[in-house]
């Protein structure tokens, strides 16, 4: 993989990596107003209170997703470095697959459909640098 591909991902798992702060900072009086946008963008129908259990839930889920974005950061560098590197982008790759099927159906049924799009953009930002660099068909 190219270091044009390489630094991308690199990139992409820092966004990941701010995006899971964002949510996690709900978790603290004064710091759900990145929470409220990205909600307000997804779904605006349903108003948003940030009782103790918000909070709780905004807070573990930005937790998640910052361990996501760092595990995927030391998974791609194990990928480069490794000569196993062409199954394990393919792995990744199957990971967000799933990902995306599960909570794609959880933001269906929940009513927060614009939700999928969000998770395909961000899917998006990991599948184009595996697919244009080939390590997914080889």
């Amino acid at each position: 993989m190219s270091s044009f591909w390489k630094n991308w991902l690199n990139i992409w798992c820092l966004a990941v990596m701010g995006f899971g702060a964002v949510l996690a900072a709900a978790a603290f009086e004064g710091g759900e107003d990145g929470v409220r946008l990205f909600i307000n963008l997804i779904n605006n129908d349903m108003p948003l209170q940030f009782t103790a259990i918000e909070r709780f839930a905004f807070g573990v889920m930005g937790a998640i997703t910052f361990g996501w974005g760092f595990t995927l950061f030391y998974f791609f560098r194990a990928a480069h470095a490794s000569h196993l590197g062409y199954k394990m982008y393919r792995q990744a790759f199957l990971v967000i697959v799933i990902w995306n099927l599960l909570d794609g159906y959880i933001s269906y049924v929940t009513g927060f459909r614009f939700n999928i799009i969000s998770n395909l953009i961000l899917s998006l930002g990991m599948f184009i640098p595996l697919y244009m660099s080939g390590t997914l068909r080889d």
